[in-house]
């Protein structure tokens, strides 16, 4: 076998508590975070020399700065070797929209390229590879459910939850995760213990969402307010943006009122995304 295609799924964050400033510059955390139903979809094709990405849409850079390039690199080396591979990303989730989908890209080249080339690493090994890639990335070797802490990168893997429909809805712009942190006031934030909500009803892990970073990216981008504010006129159970933003989600307990949500809000000028929360890893016949 010389290629690997693998779906590259979203997250949300459930819960998101910033704990305070850590000595190496980043910040203490802890997160409960859901794989959803939004994919990329990510082939890795072993030969040829050196890497090389392309992405559809010219959305993200190919070369170097990419996190799928990054994986790679680092896995190459991890294992010594120098063998090629190309990568080929179709994108689906909003780039830089607190979705991690660059992170669920790089640990699906991880993944991909740990079986194509034999390296026989270890879900806890590609975990800690992925790490130096970005805080995001060990999720997804341990979800759909996992609890996060440190930087991200200390991973517990959690019985997943009830299944429910989220909407997501992207107001059309960019943000930047190192911006938010770095305007973040500490003092404001509400330290909350994000392992309450874990394994409750839908009606209890919506009246449950969390997010300290909302408040930075609401402050500057009002439209956060009014796509929560919609959300809630459609039934949504509870609404929270998810990291960084500008994302922000709905939960909804079946998939007619969340698609029902969906058709109402179409004419709003946001990209809508009516999805689910995931059982089972699309990584798991992998890991």
């Amino acid at each position: 076998m010389n290629s690997i295609t693998l779906r590259s799924p979203a997250k949300i964050n459930l819960c998101l508590s910033v704990l305070g400033k850590r000595a190496d510059g980043y910040h203490e955390v802890e997160m409960l975070m859901q794989m959803v139903g939004l994919y990329d979809e990510i082939t890795v094709t072993r030969g040829g020399f050196g890497i090389r990405v392309d992405c559809d849409g010219g959305v993200v850079p190919s070369g170097e700065s990419n996190t799928a390039w990054k994986a790679a690199a680092e896995l190459l080396k991890a294992a010594g070797r120098k063998e090629g591979l190309s990568i080929l990303i179709k994108k689906n989730i909003p780039v830089a929209a607190g979705l991690a989908g660059g992170s669920g890209n790089a640990a699906a080249v991880l993944v991909a390229a740990n079986s194509l080339l034999g390296t026989g690493c270890s879900r806890e090994e590609l975990a800690e590879i992925g790490s130096k890639v970005g805080m995001d990335v060990p999720f997804f070797f341990f979800g759909p459910t996992a609890f996060a802490r440190g930087r991200g990168e200390y991973i517990t893997a959690l019985p997943p939850g009830p299944n429910f429909w989220v909407l997501l809805v992207n107001p059309g712009f960019e943000t930047s995760t190192s911006w938010v942190y770095h305007n973040l006031n500490l003092r404001l934030t509400k330290k909350v213990d994000c392992t309450k909500i874990a394994g409750l009803s839908v009606q209890n892990i919506a009246e449950g969402l969390h997010n300290d970073l909302e408040s930075v990216t609401a402050a500057v981008h009002p439209v956060i307010g009014r796509i929560k504010e919609a959300l809630l006129a459609q039934g949504s159970l509870g609404v929270r943006m998810s990291g960084s933003g500008p994302t922000v989600f709905g939960i909804f307990k079946t998939e007619t009122t969340c698609q029902a949500a969906a058709h109402n809000l179409s004419g709003s000028g946001w990209r809508l995304y009516p999805t689910e929360t995931l059982t089972e890893s699309p990584f798991a016949e992998y890991l």
